[in-house]
């Protein structure tokens, strides 16, 4: 049986199309646990009344939060409320195709030592505007098996959480969410999951990852979108937390992912380097910091 947790707050119509997405499953057997983080009770039930008079299948249950947590707190609370053999996290602006929880289901049952199953996905540009959504267009996710490592995950989060199916076991073995980190919380976990058991692959894309155009309402957007100052933030206090952790096979984990995320995203790095020089007031001295702090990294890698 699969635990199917969506957390939601304050977006009623996503949430109604999420609700249909695990509804429309060719896969039956699942439990479906909505997280209103903090919401307003009466749009939620009103939604939920709705998709079950629709389609009367499947359990579904609403966990109301007084107040608004972490989304990674608010992934444990759901989680914490069901049993299951697997498990997915999906969000309240996403969706999947029908046949998504069949193929990964029985993808975990032909790989019962993976951690997780992942497929393919489609990414969908869309605008948001006065209660309705409008595709604007939608383009292939790229995702390979070589990014579902931990060597390919270590630099940046490679997949947003509609595409995977995990086990359930993991969290006994390797632990919860971490509700201290307000973004990034799927990478942190997606990273000690696959030392546990490895990531399957499956490249079709059933998965759905909507995200809403700049000019969509600001309250719609999701938390790349709107928080993309954020989440560089915490992957600096994620890679800084990692250098002080023993090495796993001989390659420290803060310095790989510091060291990936660099060779991956030149342009990043630059504006960064150009941040910190425009702080101090010799150039030339800050460089030279700067060149201190990387042959510190790279030691480390050796």
């Amino acid at each position: 049986m699969v635990a199917v947790v969506m957390r939601t707050y304050e977006r009623p119509v996503m949430l109604a199309r999420a609700i249909a997405s695990v509804q429309n499953q060719t896969f039956r057997d699942w439990t479906l646990i909505i997280v209103n983080n903090g919401g307003n009770p009466g749009p939620v039930e009103d939604v939920v009344r709705v998709a079950k008079s629709a389609t009367p299948c499947g359990d579904i249950r609403v966990l109301h939060l007084s107040e608004r947590v972490g989304m990674e707190e608010a992934s444990n609370r759901g989680l914490a409320a069901t049993e299951s053999d697997f498990f997915a996290i999906h969000d309240d602006d996403d969706s999947w195709n029908a046949r998504f929880l069949e193929v990964a289901v029985d993808g975990m049952r032909a790989h019962p030592s993976a951690a997780a199953v992942v497929t393919g996905i489609y990414r969908i540009h869309e605008l948001y505007r006065d209660g309705k959504i409008r595709p604007v267009h939608s383009e292939k996710f790229y995702l390979s098996e070589e990014r579902l490592t931990f060597r390919g995950m270590i630099g940046n989060n490679t997949f947003p959480p509609i595409a995977a199916l995990f086990q359930r076991r993991l969290l006994s073995e390797i632990g919860e969410f971490d509700s201290s980190l307000p973004v990034l919380g799927d990478w942190e976990f997606n990273l000690r999951a696959v030392l546990a058991g490895g990531f399957v692959y499956i490249p079709e894309r059933l998965a759905n990852y909507h995200t809403r155009t700049p000019d969509s309402e600001t309250a719609s957007g999701n938390s790349i979108t709107v928080g993309i100052d954020l989440h560089h933030q915490i992957r600096g206090q994620l890679q800084k937390r990692w250098l002080e952790e023993p090495n796993i096979d001989g390659v420290n984990k803060g310095a790989l992912s510091i060291a990936t995320f660099a060779a991956d995203n030149p342009n990043t790095v630059r504006r960064v380097w150009r941040k910190i020089l425009a702080g101090v007031k010799n150039p030339l001295r800050g460089a030279r910091a700067v060149w201190r702090i990387i042959r510190h990294i790279a030691s480390r890698l050796r």
